[in-house]
This record gives structure tokens, C-alpha cells and sequence, in this order.
């Protein structure tokens, strides 16, 4: 198989599927290996195909079907599975992080945590790194996913009563 039709190969199954494909599982596939996965994926990008990078593989991103809503918050590492529970035990899913940084500006991540094996995962993850909140002294906005406006009121009224929301202004 060349080049292009690797690049295919990779955005047809980025296309079939909703949950993360590694690299590593995309060369197993496709004969090649990791890196020249991450290298056809960077291309792809440059030709204009939205794809994200998370910790577990790449996603074809896809227009938002659920409301969304950033929510600004602050914590301490400890609290982070609170903070991801209470969200998921709300019915709502963490698409992302930003955090403002002094010399960066804005930095996001791509977390897509929708159930509790994507939390299980992270926090899995978490145990041997650090998070990027930690760079902001705890400060960080989450988008947030979920069926209704009123499930994302209710995913506020939740962290704010835990003590972790705070708001922007």
C-alpha cells in the first residue's frame, strides 16, 4: 500500500469508529509502524482534516451534537477523580482541559472522558505524570458535554457545591 492510500486507509477508520485508535494499532493494521502513523496524521491535519490527538489514540472530530459549556475550576491534584465523577455521575462527559499559561497562552488537551473506563483510564495515566493544572496553580477550564442545558446547570450547581467551581470575571 503507498503513502495516499495509507492516508485513506487512516481516515476510514478514523471514520468507523467513536473511541481512540493508537498509532501503534493503526501501523499494527496497516504494516507500518507507529511513527509513520503519527507522520500520515500530521498530514492529514495540514490537508485540513480535523483529528485529534488524545492519550489514547486519534478521534476524527466531529460536529458537537450535544450541548456544550466551558466550566472554569480549581482544585487540588486530590480532588481530580471528584471533579471527573461528579461530572460523569451528572451525566455529563469532559471533552477537554485548557489552561491559561503566563508564557504559552492558552494550552488545551483533548481528554474525551465519557464513562467511567475512560475516567478509570486517566486516572491510571495520572498516577505517573502531571496534570495541567498543576502549571496554573489548579486553575482550569473543562468543556463540558451533556444531553441538555439543564444537565449541564445541574453539573455546575454540583461542582460549585463541592467547592470547585469558580467563576470567570
Amino acid at each position: 500500500m503507498d503513502a495516499a492510500d495509507r492516508r485513506i486507509a487512516i481516515l476510514d477508520r478514523l471514520n468507523n469508529t467513536t473511541v481512540p485508535l493508537p498509532a501503534a494499532g493503526l501501523g499494527e493494521a496497516l504494516g507500518v509502524s507507529r511513527q509513520i502513523i503519527v507522520g500520515d496524521v500530521a498530514l492529514l491535519r495540514a490537508s485540513g482534516h480535523s483529528i485529534h490527538a488524545t492519550n489514547r489514540g486519534y478521534l476524527l472530530a466531529r460536529p458537537a451534537t450535544r450541548p456544550r459549556r466551558p466550566l472554569l475550576v480549581q482544585h487540588t491534584r486530590e480532588q481530580i477523580p471528584l471533579e471527573l465523577s461528579t461530572v460523569l455521575d451528572a451525566g455529563g462527559a469532559v471533552i477537554d482541559v485548557s489552561v491559561e499559561h503566563r508564557l504559552y497562552g492558552q494550552i488545551t488537551a483533548d481528554l474525551i472522558i465519557r464513562d467511567r473506563n475512560d475516567l478509570q483510564a486517566f486516572l491510571a495515566r495520572l498516577s505517573d505524570s502531571s496534570s495541567l493544572a498543576e502549571l496554573t496553580n489548579g486553575w482550569h477550564t473543562h468543556t463540558i458535554e451533556a444531553e441538555s442545558e439543564e444537565d449541564l446547570d445541574e453539573i455546575a450547581r454540583r461542582l460549585d457545591r463541592l467547592g470547585l467551581l469558580r467563576t470567570q470575571g
